[in-house]
C-alpha cells in the first residue's frame, strides 16, 4: 500500500524527533533558574565582611550607605531562582560596588613622614610632656606671668583626656614651653587639636609660635576658631572659621587648620567638618613664613600667648603697655592630643583624624 509508511522510515523519523527533543531540552537547562551561584555566594562573604569593617573613620558615610544598599538589592536577588546570565551580572555589579568603596577610602597619614611635632598628654604626672612624634620634644610646665597676674597666676595640671587618657590643665596664664625647632614652621602646615575650654572668650589661646611674627591658634567668644599667621612676604593673616558657636564650653572640640602653600588655601574644621576655607582670592592666603625675625626664633608654647622672656623683654613691640591681666592671652581649660604635619591634610584625612580621636 502506497500510503503506508516503510518501518525504516518510521524509525528514522523517531529518531530525529527524540534528537530535536533532547536538544531542546539542553537549551532551556542553559537559560533555566537553576544557574550556579558557588562564585556568587563566595563574593558575598566577602561583600559582607568589608560592609562590617566599613566605618564612618575610613570612609565618607554616604559611600558607605550606597554601598550597604547595592549590598542589599544583591543579597535579596541572590535568594530567588537565578538564570546563569543574572548570576554572572550580580557578581559584576558587587565586584563593581566593592571596588568603588575602596576608592572611597579616607587615605593613611604616615606619622613617619609627616607628623613634625604631636603630643598625647597621657604621662598624668610630673611637669614635662614628651612628644610622641619622630622627634621627641619636650614639653615644660610653667607657671602663669606673674608681674601681669600677680596671685591669679596658676601652674598647669593634669586632666582627664577627650579618650580616657591625660590631658594638660591650664589657667591663670599656665602653660607649656617647647624649645625652638624649625620643624614648628614647616611650608605646608596642619594643626590638629582636641580643646575643652572652660568658658568662651576672645583670648583663648591654644598655641604660639613667635605670635604674630610666627603664627598663633586660638577661640574667640563668639565660639570660632581663630588663626593668625605671618606669610612669607610679611603680611599678616588674621582669619577665623566665620561660623558662630561651633566651638562648645564645657565639652571637648576638635579643630584642625591647615595652611597650603601650594593652592594658597587656608582650610579651618571642627569636629571633622570642613567649615571655611580661605584662599588667595578671599583673604590674601599664601606661604607661611619659616625663617623668624624681630624677635628670632622663640620657644613654641602651648596654652599661652608668649613666653616670659617674650613678655620681659618686650620682644612683641610694646607688649607690656597694653597687656593687663584682663586682656592677657591663655587658655582656660583642657588640651589634649596636639599635632603639627608638614602637609596640608586632604578632608578626608581631618575626618579620619576627627573619628580616630573622638570620644
Amino acid at each position: 500500500m502506497k500510503n503506508l509508511i516503510k518501518p525504516q522510515t518510521l524509525l528514522l523519523m523517531i529518531f530525529i524527533s527524540s534528537a530535536i527533543l533532547m536538544g531542546s531540552c539542553k537549551k532551556d537547562s542553559s537559560t533555566s533558574n537553576n544557574g550556579d551561584k558557588t562564585a556568587l555566594t563566595a563574593l558575598i562573604v566577602r561583600a559582607d565582611s568589608l560592609s562590617t569593617a566599613a566605618t564612618a573613620s575610613n570612609y565618607p558615610q554616604t559611600a558607605i550607605d550606597t554601598y550597604k544598599a547595592t549590598l542589599a538589592t544583591v543579597k535579596t536577588a541572590a535568594a530567588t531562582d537565578l538564570t546563569q546570565i543574572q548570576i554572572d551580572n550580580l557578581v559584576s555589579q558587587l565586584t563593581a560596588a566593592m571596588a568603588l568603596l575602596n576608592t572611597k577610602a579616607y587615605a593613611y597619614i604616615d606619622e613617619a613622614l609627616y607628623l613634625n611635632a604631636g603630643w598625647h598628654f597621657d604621662e598624668g604626672s610630673g611637669t614635662t610632656a614628651t612628644a610622641y612624634s619622630t622627634v621627641k620634644h619636650v614639653a615644660t610646665f610653667f607657671k602663669g606671668n606673674t608681674v601681669i597676674l600677680g596671685s591669679k597666676a596658676l601652674s598647669p595640671t593634669w586632666t582627664t583626656g577627650v579618650k580616657g587618657g591625660k590631658a594638660v590643665y591650664l589657667n591663670g596664664g599656665a602653660h607649656l614651653e617647647v624649645p625652638y625647632n624649625a620643624l614648628f614652621l614647616p611650608a605646608n602646615i596642619t594643626i590638629s587639636v582636641w580643646v575643652k575650654p572652660d568658658s568662651l572668650y576672645e583670648n583663648n589661646y591654644i598655641v604660639s609660635q613667635n605670635f604674630w611674627q610666627g603664627y598663633k591658634l586660638q577661640t574667640q567668644g563668639g565660639g570660632k576658631p581663630f588663626f593668625t599667621y605671618k606669610k612669607v612676604d610679611g603680611g599678616i593673616v588674621d582669619a577665623d572659621n566665620e561660623t558662630d558657636n561651633s566651638i562648645k564650653a564645657g565639652q571637648w572640640n576638635h579643630i584642625v587648620i591647615s595652611i597650603n602653600s601650594v593652592t594658597m588655601e587656608e582650610k579651618m574644621y571642627v569636629a571633622g567638618t570642613l567649615t571655611k576655607t580661605w584662599t588667595a582670592a578671599n583673604k590674601s592666603i599664601g606661604p607661611l613664613i619659616q625663617t623668624l625675625s624681630n624677635p628670632g626664633p622663640q620657644p613654641f608654647i602651648i596654652g599661652c600667648c608668649a613666653s616670659d622672656d617674650e613678655l620681659a623683654n618686650d620682644l612683641v613691640t610694646n607688649w607690656m603697655a597694653w597687656t593687663t591681666a584682663a586682656n592677657f592671652g591663655y587658655c582656660t581649660g583642657a588640651i589634649d592630643e596636639l599635632k603639627i604635619y608638614n602637609i596640608a591634610l586632604s578632608d578626608g584625612q581631618v575626618s579620619k583624624l576627627y573619628n580616630d580621636e573622638k570620644p
